[in-house]
């Protein structure tokens, strides 16, 4: 166990453990709301003093003392941990996030066609029950279209997303309303078929694409 007390701490002495992990994940179901990095870093101290039979020096001044090089370790740890998941430096579990169901997401895709968004703009279109803890909601959204990254881009930052939708290509492309050529009159697709090349790069000239296709089931 590294002792977090020691006058010598360096960066590479404070190595988070899997029990330190697991620990995180406990107070995170247990108390059912996202936290903040230096919380949960606060959280991790007490553990190791309390093991350490240490009870003399506030876990905050370690915190102060050591704060950058903890929580820096932390982050990464909690990143490559597929439990957890984070938005605008708040941490919570992937698995406790409330369930964002297919029709709100084809919603939100057709949002996100006619112009990119924020998490909270999104949210809007979300018709689930939301009786729980509006940023949990924020998060399964958040986790829900990084889940799709074939239909959703983040074009913002990991911080600040801002979220579009990506077209399908054709061959994953299903229709859902007729359009027409304007200048022969052809009917160029019917809802519920799949497009040829040829129709597909005819409907993008017409700028008709976004506007008469989803992604195939």
């Amino acid at each position: 166990m590294i002792n977090i007390h020691d006058e010598n701490y360096g960066p590479g002495q404070f190595d988070l453990t899997q029990g330190d992990l697991n620990q995180v994940a406990e107070g995170l179901e247990r108390d059912g709301a996202p936290q903040e990095l230096k919380e949960i870093a606060l959280r991790i101290i007490r553990g190791r003093m309390e093991q350490d039979g240490n009870v003399n020096e506030p876990a905050e001044g370690i915190l102060l003392k050591y704060g950058e090089r903890i929580v820096g370790h932390l982050e990464e740890a909690l990143q490559s941990d597929p439990r957890f998941t984070s938005l605008e430096g708040k941490w919570f579990l992937a698995e406790k996030l409330p369930a964002i169901e297919r029709e709100s997401l084809q919603k939100i895709h057709r949002m996100l066609l006619q112009t990119s968004s924020s998490v909270d703009e999104i949210l809007s279109v979300v018709k689930e029950e939301r009786s729980t803890d509006k940023t949990l909601w924020r998060m399964a959204v958040q986790i829900a279209l990084h889940r799709s990254p074939e239909r959703f881009e983040n074009i913002g930052t990991p911080a600040r997303p801002q979220w579009k939708a990506r077209l399908p290509e054709v061959e994953q492309a299903e229709v859902t309303h007729y359009a027409y050529d304007p200048q022969t009159y052809e009917i160029l697709c019917r809802p519920g078929q799949r497009l040829s090349q040829k129709k597909a790069q005819r409907l993008q000239e017409l700028n008709l694409f976004a506007h008469v296709v989803t992604f195939a089931e």
